[in-house]
C-alpha cells in the first residue's frame, strides 16, 4: 500500500462528500447515475486515491523496461509484464492477441552527420523513425528547401529535387496543416527521387522522434532530424549560394513482425455481451523512456482494472482494458483490433483512452461527438470533485490516438483531456522520463478515468448512441476533418 501525507486524507474527505452533495442536486439527464454506483463510485475514488498503483505501474514500465518501440524486445517485454499483472489481479480472458507489423524499426547506434560546403559544421542529426539505413559511407548532396507540399510547387522544383537532400522546415506544412497535406504531401516528395529528406527537430538541437509515415512500412529513402538551429543556418546560408551536406546511420530492420496486444476483462455483472472499453497505448518512442508518453496512459489501464477489481461489485456490463502497440506508427495496434473484432462494434457502448500525459485531467475530449455531452451531464456530480467534469468538443487530436479507428465506425469514444503544456515539452524526446511524473497528478486523471468507465459500464442505459456511416461523415464533415479522413482511409491507414 502507498503511504500518503495526511492532507491528502482531508483532500480525499472533501471529494467522497463533493460526490455525496453533487448527487443530490444533479440536474436530470437522460443518463442519471443510481444510488449503488454512486456507492461503488465513493469506493472507487477513495482505493484509487490511498491504495492506487498507477504510479508504480508507470515507473516499472519506463525504468525497469524502458523505451518500448513497437515490436522491440522491451515492448514484447512490457506487454509480457502487463499480461501477468492482470492475471495476478484476477482479470477474465487475459491474453495477448496478434497482430503483424510490416516492419520493424530500431536505431542501430549513433546518427553522423555534418555541412561541407560552404563551411564546415558538425550536425545534430538523428534517424527518424521507420527510416532505412543509410548506403554504405552514408548520402551525401546539395540541399534543396522545400518551401511548400502542395503537389503543384513539388512538381515545379522536380528537377531540383532528383537525386538532391530535400530540407523541410515548419514553413514547409503550413499553419494548421492537415494530416493529408503533410503525409501526402511528403509521399509525392519521395516520387521526386530525392537522395533523403530532413526535417527539423527541437530548440537546442534536441530529438524529438516521428516517422512520416502511418503505416507501419520503411519509407523509400533515407529521412533525417536535424536540430532546428542547424536548420536555419543551412537556409540562411542557401541565401548565398548551394550547401551541400553528408550524413550516415544504420538502422536494425525485421519485416512483417508479430506485434501482441494486451487484453484483460471484467465480465459484467448483468449484460456481459455489452462492452465499454478502457485502453492506452503500450509503445513508445526511444530517446526517453516513454513515461509519459503513454506509460502514465498504460499505468492508469492498469490502475482502473485493479480498482474496479477491488470493489468486489462488477459493473453491469464488461469493461475490457486493452494495451494496444503501434500507436506511434499510425494507430496500428487498436486498427488492426477494429479490423479483428468489426462485427463486434455493434456490442461496444463506449471506449475510453488516455494518452495525454499526466497533468491534472480536465474530463475528456468527446472528438466530434456533441451528442456526448449530455449523457456527461449525468456524470458531473460524479466527477467534480475530482475536478474533471468538463467536456471539450476539440478535435485537433481526432487521429492522433487509438480511438479515431472505433470513432469513424459509429462506436462512442472518449479521450481524456488533460493540459498538454508540459506534455509536448517531454514527449518523444529524451526528457520523457519517469521523474517527469507527479503522483498526485497521475492519481487524479486515473480516479477521473476509474469513475466514468465504471459509470457507464454499470448504468441501465446506453452511454451513448451508435452513429450510422451517413452521420459519421457529417460529425467529420462539421469537425473540418472529412478530406484528412478520406485520405487515411483509401491511404489503408483508417477503418
Amino acid at each position: 500500500m502507498t503511504r500518503f501525507p495526511s492532507t491528502l486524507s482531508i483532500e480525499l474527505a472533501i471529494l467522497l462528500l463533493s460526490v455525496s452533495v453533487f448527487a443530490q442536486d444533479a440536474p436530470k439527464t437522460t443518463f442519471s447515475v443510481s444510488a449503488d454506483t454512486r456507492d461503488a463510485v465513493r469506493q472507487l475514488i477513495g482505493d484509487t486515491i490511498l491504495n492506487g498503483q498507477a504510479y508504480q505501474y508507470d515507473e516499472h514500465l519506463a525504468d525497469m523496461i524502458g523505451p518500448r518501440l513497437t515490436g522491440s524486445p522491451q515492448y514484447v517485454q512490457a506487454a509480457q509484464w502487463a499480461e501477468q499483472q492482470f492475471k495476478d489481479l484476477g482479470l477474465s480472458n487475459v491474453h495477448l492477441e496478434e497482430w503483424t507489423i510490416p516492419a520493424t524499426w530500431e536505431p542501430e547506434g549513433c546518427a553522423t552527420g555534418e555541412i561541407l560546403q560552404p563551411v564546415e559544421h558538425h550536425l545534430h542529426i538523428y534517424s527518424l523513425g521507420w527510416s532505412p539505413s543509410t548506403p554504405k559511407g552514408g548520402v551525401k548532396g546539395e540541399v534543396v528547401y522545400i518551401p511548400n507540399l502542395d503537389t503543384a510547387a513539388l512538381d515545379a522544383q522536380k528537377g531540383k529535387i532528383a537525386g538532391a537532400i530535400a530540407l523541410l522546415d515548419h514553413e514547409s506544412f503550413g499553419k494548421k496543416a492537415g494530416l493529408k497535406k503533410i503525409l501526402g504531401g511528403i509521399q509525392h516528395l519521395r516520387s521526386l527521387g530525392p537522395a533523403a529528406i530532413v526535417i527539423p527537430g527541437g530548440a537546442n538541437g534536441i530529438e524529438s522522434m516521428t516517422s512520416l509515415n502511418f503505416s507501419g512500412e520503411i519509407d523509400s529513402v533515407p529521412e533525417a532530424q536535424v536540430g532546428l538551429e542547424d536548420v536555419l543556418l543551412m537556409k540562411r546560408l542557401l541565401d548565398h549560394g548551394s550547401v551541400t551536406i553528408q550524413f550516415s546511420f544504420s538502422n536494425r530492420i525485421r519485416q512483417n513482425v508479430k506485434v501482441s496486444n494486451v487484453v484483460a476483462e471484467i465480465p459484467g455483472s448483468e449484460m456481459r455481451d455489452r462492452v465499454v472499453i478502457v485502453g492506452a497505448h503500450l509503445d513508445s518512442w526511444q530517446p526517453g523512456t516513454g513515461a509519459q508518453d503513454n506509460g502514465t496512459g498504460a499505468a492508469g489501464v492498469m490502475e482502473t482494472a485493479r480498482a474496479i477489481m477491488a470493489l468486489h461489485h462488477p459493473p453491469r456490463r464488461t469493461v475490457r482494458f486493452i494495451l494496444f502497440g503501434g500507436e506511434e506508427e499510425g494507430l496500428l495496434g487498436s486498427n488492426a483490433y477494429v479490423h479483428q473484432h468489426e462485427a463486434e462494434m455493434p456490442n461496444i457502448d463506449a471506449v475510453l483512452i488516455t494518452d495525454t500525459g499526466a497533468e491534472p485531467a480536465k474530463g475528456w475530449y468527446v472528438m466530434g461527438r456533441e451528442d456526448e455531452r449530455a449523457d456527461l451531464a449525468g456524470l458531473k456530480p460524479l466527477l467534480a470533485g475530482l475536478g474533471g467534469d468538463d467536456v471539450t468538443t476539440d478535435t485537433e487530436f481526432i487521429f492522433q490516438t487509438d480511438h479515431a479507428g472505433f470513432d469513424v465506425l459509429g462506436v462512442p469514444t472518449l479521450v481524456l483531456w488533460t493540459p498538454t503544456d508540459k506534455y509536448f515539452k517531454l514527449h518523444h524526446k529524451a526528457s520523457d522520463t519517469f521523474d517527469s511524473v507527479v503522483q498526485k497528478d497521475l492519481t487524479q486523471g486515473v480516479a477521473v478515468v476509474a469513475v466514468t468507465a465504471y459509470s457507464i459500464a454499470d448504468n441501465s442505459e446506453a452511454f451513448a448512441p451508435h452513429y450510422t456511416p451517413a452521420e459519421v461523415q457529417e460529425m467529420l464533415k462539421k469537425s473540418g476533418d472529412l478530406d484528412a479522413y478520406t485520405y487515411l482511409k483509401s491511404s489503408g491507414a483508417m477503418p
